[in-house]
């Protein structure tokens, strides 16, 4: 019996000593993760005195899970032109780091695509689904992406089977998605290696801001027990209050 109690309590230090190191390096590669997200945004001036600006950021970032599929980027292509990617590849864990890491390569390699919309979408997709192709498993990601220009006071979106922005027009007291007619949004990347993106274009007004999102946040359960949801999110505190300051602040005027 002592022979035997000997190995089982050998074969338990050995089962521990892998159990911490795989918890080491997943730390480290959440870590690594949380890096690769913006630290800091762009800013751009809206006149002379300085701290002005005629377009803000902001961001939660809340996984699931230690590692999450979801990502964002958010990068200045001109002196008045923003550019910014959404992601949410299928599942958790670390291949979906992986992969978004890769994404995040991706996306900075086909830069020069940048400015328009349609086209990023379309050259990421063909390179995203040709390197899967090689490993012979199907993963897939949602990738939505918009360029907005602040002189001219417009949005230009194509997405890849993500969920469309919320629109919040603060000045009317409005909120709706982005509207992209049919035929526009491609599918999810990873799936079809010649998928066409088409680009669409919304006016912004002062006041207006975009919500960009992930689908974990419209399927998460509500309080009865249904997914909480685009109406949901349009009818969520933070967006109603947004709505009710601004229109405050107009009937002072």
């Amino acid at each position: 019996m002592l022979p035997n109690i000997r190995a089982l309590e050998e074969r338990d230090r050995v089962i521990r000593r892998k159990n911490e190191q795989m918890e080491t390096d997943l730390r480290m590669a959440r870590e690594l993760q949380q890096a690769l997200m913006p630290n800091a945004y762009p800013s751009f001036s809206a006149g002379p005195s300085e701290g002005q600006t005629n377009l803000r950021f902001y961001h939660r970032y809340l996984p699931a899970s230690m590692m999450s599929g979801d990502f964002f980027h958010i990068a200045r292509l001109s002196d008045d032109t923003a550019g910014v990617c959404i992601c949410d590849v299928m599942g958790h864990g670390v291949r979906a780091a992986l992969i978004t890491a890769m994404l995040r390569a991706l996306i900075e390699t086909h830069a020069a695509e940048a400015a328009d919309p349609g086209r990023f979408l379309t050259q990421l997709n063909s390179e995203f689904t040709r390197i899967l192709k090689q490993t012979g498993t199907l993963v897939f990601a949602t990738v939505l992406y918009c360029v907005i220009n602040i002189r001219d006071r417009d949005a230009h979106l194509a997405r890849a089977g993500h969920p469309a922005p919320l629109h919040v027009r603060r000045m009317k007291g409005e909120v709706e998605a982005v509207a992209f007619r049919q035929g526009s949004s491609g599918p999810a990347m990873g799936l079809i290696p010649d998928a066409q993106f088409k680009t669409v274009e919304t006016k912004l007004a002062q006041g207006d801001f975009l919500l960009f999102f992930t689908d974990g946040v419209i399927e998460v359960e509500g309080k009865k027990g249904r997914d909480f949801g685009i109406e949901g999110l349009e009818q969520s505190n933070s967006i109603q209050s947004s709505l009710a300051r601004r229109i405050s602040s107009r009937s002072g005027d």
